[in-house]
């Protein structure tokens, strides 16, 4: 500041809550700058170096304050004056820069552009660190809390008959003894059967290696070969820590969108979810064919004819129709049985 600034304002004396009509007057002296507190009539308050005293932060629109060391303190609505008092101090830059203007637009853009890089390239970098660290107990009780509620919303008691499990198990013996014993002791397999009316023929995988099948499907699939491959295409999802994989990935883009728009309600974080979903379809789908591929390997290395899991989604597509890929968190069947085939003429 080299010239005189005068202010109006309202001034609160040392310990006392009493409002007074005031102004501050500041002007360079003997090489600092003196800042003077003077009533409306014309009594000085208090008198002190610029240095010595406490300039607040700018706050948006909100009133500045200066505050003497004896405890004076003077508020002013005049901005535009108080900027000339508070040129050059670590509170006026960082005031400055909050200003809308091309630098804001351009740190924005940085922003923007690093939460993309984040999420296109490094959630699955984190992910898989989240995954090699997780202990093989966390990821049990995953499972047990999933088969929970799964048991609580859509499943019932399985209805098989001794015979039909016996030979289901029969077949999911021989698929995992293909497996690496390496793999096998990794995780506590485990196959359980369940009703689930609404699902129909599946199954499905969970982290910790429970793998649950449907009445449904080994009823309306008995051919050997299909059930080995759906089993086979099952164990690759575990083996493969897919369900983990995406599971972290979907928690860590949460936290990144979150990060970015701040603390989010119920209402907006209800989209992020759904959001979060339809990010990930693609994902989803690679860990599907990656899980085919396995499975149609596995299966046959146990001696079944892989040709199984075609069939499968074969009477699938014939039963529910060909959905948009896109809009699926699984290839197309017709696509698919493509993948499938290619996959097979490699293994012939």
């Amino acid at each position: 500041m080299t010239q005189a600034v005068s202010l109006q304002g309202h001034v609160y004396l040392t310990v006392s809550s009493r409002r007074m009509a005031a102004r501050i007057e500041a002007a360079p002296y003997e090489g600092a700058i003196w800042v003077r507190v003077i009533a409306e009539d014309g009594q000085e308050l208090a008198r002190a170096p610029l240095a010595d005293a406490k300039i607040d932060m700018a706050l948006g629109r909100t009133a500045r304050k200066l505050t003497f060391e004896d405890g004076t303190l003077f508020e002013t609505q005049d901005h535009a004056g108080f900027e000339a008092l508070d040129t050059g101090t670590r509170g006026a830059r960082l005031h400055a820069l909050e200003r809308f203007g091309p630098h804001l637009i351009a740190f924005t853009a940085a922003c923007l552009v690093a939460a993309f890089l984040l999420w296109r390239y490094g959630l699955d970098t984190i992910a898989a660190l989240a995954v090699a660290v997780t202990p093989q107990v966390a990821v049990e009780k995953i499972d047990t809390g999933t088969l929970e509620i799964i048991d609580f919303a859509t499943a019932e008691d399985s209805m098989l008959t001794n015979e039909e499990e016996a030979r289901a198990r029969s077949i999911y013996a021989r698929v995992l003894a293909a497996l690496s014993e390496n793999e096998r002791n990794k995780r506590d397999f485990e196959l359980l059967f369940r009703a689930m009316p609404a699902v129909g023929p599946n199954a499905f995988a969970l982290p910790g290696g429970t793998i649950v099948v449907t009445d449904e499907l080994i009823r309306e699939f008995p051919d050997a070969d299909v059930i080995a491959g759906v089993l086979g295409h099952e164990i690759g999802h575990v083996v493969e820590d897919h369900g983990l994989h995406r599971l972290y990935r979907s928690l860590g883009a949460y936290a990144l969108i979150a990060l970015l728009v701040g603390e989010t309600g119920p209402m907006l974080e209800d989209i992020l979810l759904e959001g979060n979903a339809l990010l990930s379809l693609s994902y989803s789908r690679a860990q599907e064919s990656a899980a085919d591929e396995f499975g149609l390997t596995l299966s046959h290395s146990a001696g079944f004819d892989p040709s199984g899991l075609k069939i499968f989604f074969e009477r699938l597509g014939a039963g529910i129709g060909d959905d948009m890929q896109w809009m699926s968190t699984h290839p197309n069947h017709s696509n698919r049985v493509e993948a499938i085939e290619f996959y097979i003429r490699g293994l012939e």
